[in-house]
């Protein structure tokens, strides 16, 4: 049967070990942030939120789930469930700091295919993220890297693939969100398409497919993106209950 979306994008929990919080996270902004659905204990939030992601995941290719450092059961519930969705591909994206050797064994454990390992200046260095993406290759995990491009990461870029590209199995630059970049459109462009034809595993975000290539954004298509409190969104930064999937323009660069 043909999958209906090629990837749901898992956003169980608002809460994160990380404090203070990043400063570009979305999720502070998010018009669910204390806000779950109508539930009064955490078994029905679990039964009723794993309900809606098994129900899903049957309709998608690959399921990608957010791992902000708690709720650690919650996940389990999860992943517990996602176990016994055959034809599923299942990855993790997080920060790299959070992550344990029992913490791995447990991904091992369900099987999950690769860990996106988030690399900026507030999450970790480039020699922190080589040791932790080393470890998580020891469980026989595929490692991914994703990369938030803020202004100072393009004259680093190139040095910084360098030293990570083996380690990697796919390689994710990301467009910040509600962020003003200083450096004209035509030479990130530029810097961007010469690392692509460089790096065969390197991909870019819708919202870059959108500004680089004027390509309209495959949210609510391709994409789908489940928040914290069980609804479901076009995608993960579906900040201002905006339901439209044929946008001319993001409205969140």
């Amino acid at each position: 049967m043909k999958k209906k979306y090629k990837m749901v994008s898992v956003n169980y929990t608002n809460k994160c070990i990380k404090s203070p919080r990043c400063s570009f996270c979305y999720l502070k902004r998010s018009r669910i942030l204390n806000k779950l659905r109508d539930v009064k204990d955490q078994d029905s939030r679990v039964y009723h939120y794993v309900n809606i992601v098994d129900d899903l995941a049957q309709q998608a290719q690959q399921v990608s789930i957010a791992y902000n450092g708690l709720e650690l059961e919650f996940l389990v519930n999860i992943l517990d469930e996602l176990r016994w969705s055959k034809g599923n591909i299942v990855n993790i994206t997080t920060n790299p700091m959070f992550l344990n050797e029992p913490l791995l064994a447990l991904f091992a454990r369900y099987k999950v295919k690769m860990i996106a390992l988030s690399l900026d200046k507030e999450k970790c260095t480039v020699n922190e993220w080589i040791l932790k993406a080393k470890e998580v290759k020891t469980w026989s995990i595929k490692v991914g890297a994703n990369i938030l491009m803020l202004d100072e990461m393009y004259n680093k870029i190139p040095d910084v693939l360098k030293k990570i590209h083996k380690y990697c199995d796919q390689i994710h630059l990301l467009r910040p969100k509600f962020y003003t970049t200083k450096i004209p459109l035509e030479k990130r462009k530029e810097m961007v398409f010469l690392l692509k034809q460089r790096y065969k595993n390197l991909f870019i975000d819708e919202c870059f497919r959108w500004e680089f290539l004027g390509k309209p954004c495959r949210r609510g298509k391709d994409f789908i993106s489940i928040n914290p409190d069980g609804s479901v969104s076009l995608c993960s930064f579906d900040l201002l209950d905006d339901n439209d999937k044929n946008l001319k323009k993001c409205p969140y660069i």
